[in-house]
């Protein structure tokens, strides 16, 4: 199971990826949403370290989630709106969206 992480919370060490029994350093948030529930307002954050980025990405968008990957550093307050499964350009400029 997917534990979920808490997101930057102003302490950038001792974050730990969101993959299950993985206790890597988190590099990455993998901010996402689920559409049928919440708007574009709701992010939910998972961390992630760079062994399990892809797999945590790949998770939720295979389910067609909204899913943008930022830095630990740089968690988004808004994901961008999802139009036929693709991101509109009102996404940030800092973020990084994996395929």
């Amino acid at each position: 199971m997917i534990g979920f992480g808490g997101g930057f919370d102003g302490e950038l060490e001792g974050q730990t990826c969101s993959r299950a029994n993985c206790s890597n350093p988190a590099g990455w948030n993998v901010n996402w949403r689920n559409p049928r529930i919440h708007g574009p307002e709701r992010v939910k954050i998972w961390l992630a370290c760079a062994e399990h980025l892809d797999f945590l990405h790949d998770y939720l968008d295979a389910r067609d989630f909204p899913v943008v990957v930022t830095p630990l550093s740089e968690p988004l307050e808004r994901l961008p709106e999802i139009v036929h499964g693709v991101a509109s350009p009102s996404a940030t400029e800092t973020e990084t969206v994996l395929p």
